[in-house]
């Protein structure tokens, strides 16, 4: 951010809410305004928060620790810290400030959005204060390539003057969509699947299922420390998680199924996730499955996966080819702890139940008469015994 600018809050702009209708518009912006202000209020910011012409405005005096925050709520595509500035005042402000607004720049621009009624347009306005700026500083205006560009807001007498955006991750307010069980190993897919689901404002529930014979599990660090990551965006509504034990299952299903093993344990943990989605009412389970991406992963073997539950299974990452997949792991913070070598933690000793030669086109009556020998009913009954949730 610019030093020596006293910034007077921070200026939120929404992208996809502005296509609604208005009064699921209303509806969406109070969720994100809600999101906001508990997310800011659980790291002890002090804020108010308000829904002015089509932008959120978070008055505080913590800036920085707020953007933090801001950068990372779903339904924002931008965030900017302001001066805020009255129209009567904007041009002293903007000779007073000029050389701290384009500090470090060779060219530079004036960008003016304005509402209400005024006497001048947006560009009779650009001009007017680009010649200011320029008179001030002697830098060289430059409307294609700018390297520094002051946006001004105009709304009636407001004027809020800003020179940079944050990123914000867009889509919808998190919670708005309905709630979801996300299926989360410590891969690189699943974690990535479930931001994509929160990015489509699905408040997520992270299911583990601790594949591990021992007595304790050698992939918790890795798993907590991608839990704490997912949390960081889940921004404004709690993120439960619960864990199960899966070894024994998988024990049984290995010894009975040989090549089918994948599809049946798969199976397996949705029915789990099916069972724990009627208990706190989400609405469909999220994997982060890949059409193709490996052997166990076919169109015919992920439809008998589906059968195993009435509920949807979504994969936001279907279609994904796994640089894509890599790349958003990176931005979100994933990558590197799934990718990190635990003791005890490689992808051969998570998955030690997976066959050589792995079905893939798996005959759904094969599957139902698997686990009949499999008694799987009662593996999942065992299975939900150890469900528990992890709390702090």
């Amino acid at each position: 951010m610019k030093m020596g600018l006293s910034w007077n809050g921070i200026l939120a702009a929404y992208g996809e809410l502005a296509l609604k209708s208005k009064t699921v518009r209303r509806r969406f912006v109070r969720k994100l305004i809600s999101n906001i202000e508990t997310g800011l209020s659980n790291i002890g910011v002090k804020a108010r928060v308000a829904h002015r012409w089509s932008r959120i405005l978070v008055e505080t005096e913590d800036v920085e620790p707020a953007l933090k925050v801001l950068k990372r709520v779903f339904g924002l595509v931008y965030v900017s810290p302001y001066c805020f500035v009255k129209l009567d005042r904007l041009e002293e402000f903007i000779a007073e400030n000029s050389v701290r607004l384009v500090e470090g720049a060779e060219s530079f621009a004036v960008r003016v959005r304005r509402t209400g009624r005024h006497d001048f347009t947006s560009i009779d306005l650009e001009r007017r204060l680009g010649a200011i700026v320029k008179g001030k500083t002697g830098l060289r205006v430059s409307l294609d390539n700018p390297d520094r560009t002051v946006f001004v807001e105009v709304h009636d007498d407001e004027c809020y003057v800003y020179t940079e955006k944050f990123e914000a991750p867009g889509g919808l307010p998190l919670g708005t969509a309905g709630k979801v069980v996300a299926l989360v190993s410590t891969g690189i897919d699943s974690p990535v699947a479930s931001w994509l689901m929160m990015r489509r404002g699905c408040s997520v529930t992270v299911l583990h299922a601790w594949i591990s014979g021992m007595d304790t599990d050698p992939c918790a660090r890795k798993f907590i420390d991608l839990v704490e990551v997912l949390k960081s965006w889940h921004v404004g509504v709690d993120m439960p998680v619960y864990v199960y034990r899966h070894g024994d299952a998988l024990k049984a299903i290995r010894e009975a199924a040989s090549n089918y093993t994948c599809i049946l344990c798969k199976r397996l943990m949705v029915r789990v996730a099916e069972k724990l989605a009627e208990r706190i009412g989400a609405k469909a389970i999220v994997t982060g499955e890949n059409l193709a991406q490996v052997a166990s992963q076919t169109l015919e073997n992920l439809y008998a996966i589906d059968a195993a539950t009435e509920i949807p299974v979504l994969r936001p990452l279907i279609g994904f080819d796994k640089d894509e997949t890599v790349e958003l792991a990176k931005k979100l913070g994933t990558y590197e702890i799934s990718v990190r070598i635990d003791p005890g933690c490689s992808a051969r000793d998570v998955c030690w139940g997976k066959p050589p030669k792995p079905v893939t086109k798996a005959k759904l009556e094969k599957v139902l008469m698997l686990e009949e020998t499999i008694q799987a009913e009662r593996l999942v009954e065992k299975a939900l015994d150890t469900l528990e949730e992890l709390r702090g």
